[in-house]
């Protein structure tokens, strides 16, 4: 059986795409277990960081969404602080490093959804 070229393009972009999101969450789980004392430390004064107490205790998986929910806080900061979630004094004091990695963090993963939807739609249309 081969391959053609469209096929073999197709199943090496869904590989990097699958690894990538993979990859993403191992991210999330080394900021969680790294940084989130100084997560925690900035964003004393935010509801959206301080008030969900349920993910707290729910192991790696509550990590990864804390980190998934604080970095969503930062990349779109504008429309979380309007709506009172998000303190603008506390966004300031997070560090400018840590602010690009969960801005990063954040498009990379949403370019990989699209991607990944991309690959489905591409499938269901009968393209590939």
């Amino acid at each position: 059986m081969t391959l053609s070229i469209a096929d073999t393009l197709f199943l090496v972009i869904g590989v990097i795409d699958i690894s990538g999101m993979f990859a993403g969450i191992g991210y999330m789980l080394f900021l969680a277990n790294t940084k989130m004392d100084v997560l925690q430390r900035c964003f004393k004064n935010s509801w959206g960081v301080t008030e969900p107490d349920a993910f707290k205790y729910s192991g790696a998986w509550g990590r990864v969404m804390i980190i998934g929910r604080i970095s969503g806080y930062v990349t779109f900061s504008t429309f979380y602080i309007k709506r009172g979630i998000l303190s603008a004094d506390d966004l300031k004091k997070l560090p400018v490093s840590l602010k690009r990695k969960l801005i990063a963090l954040q498009w990379i993963g949403i370019a990989l959804l699209v991607v990944m939807f991309g690959l489905a739609l591409m499938t269901e249309l009968n393209v590939v």
